[in-house]
């Protein structure tokens, strides 16, 4: 293991103990990120490893939502996010504290490229062959989204 992936490994893990000890609520996006048939998905070095997910982060203070997304993917997997909007707005309370999570849909044509330090890999997948380590939420906004379907209220 790496100093930067137990960096990182450490870091989250201390933001959580303090985000459920206090209640925090925090502010992410997600991005379900789409290229000819295909959505972009990732797999962090630091926190369950073995899911892919979609890609986002925090909101930052000043940040709209689709600012905040596009930075975020750009940061983790390289790729300028395009034709941005907002697919809805979900509470989750999964990792033990209220979660606000916008999840925005956009495009791009750039190839991805994970960080190598935040993450592990991010890769275009089929939206009709979608992996079976995809978290559960990430697999739902993805079928909205793919199926043309309005967002559910479960996270």
């Amino acid at each position: 293991m790496t100093p930067l992936r137990l960096a990182y490994i450490v870091a989250h893990r201390v933001r959580l103990v303090f985000r459920r000890a206090f209640q925090i609520r925090t502010r992410g996006v997600k991005a379900v990120v789409l290229r000819d048939g295909e959505v972009l998905l990732i797999r962090h070095s630091y926190h369950a490893s073995d899911r892919y997910m979609l890609p986002g982060g925090g909101v930052g203070r000043g940040e709209t939502a689709l600012q905040a997304c596009a930075r975020e993917v750009m940061e983790e997997t390289g790729c300028r996010l395009e034709n941005t909007r907002e697919h809805g707005s979900f509470l989750s309370r999964n990792e033990g504290f209220p979660d606000e999570i916008t999840i925005v849909i956009g495009s791009t044509s750039d190839e991805p490229r994970a960080d190598r330090g935040e993450l592990l890999e991010a890769r275009f997948f089929p939206l009709h062959d979608l992996p079976d380590a995809l978290t559960d939420a990430s697999r739902r906004r993805v079928i909205e989204v793919r199926d043309g379907l309005t967002p559910s209220g479960q996270w």
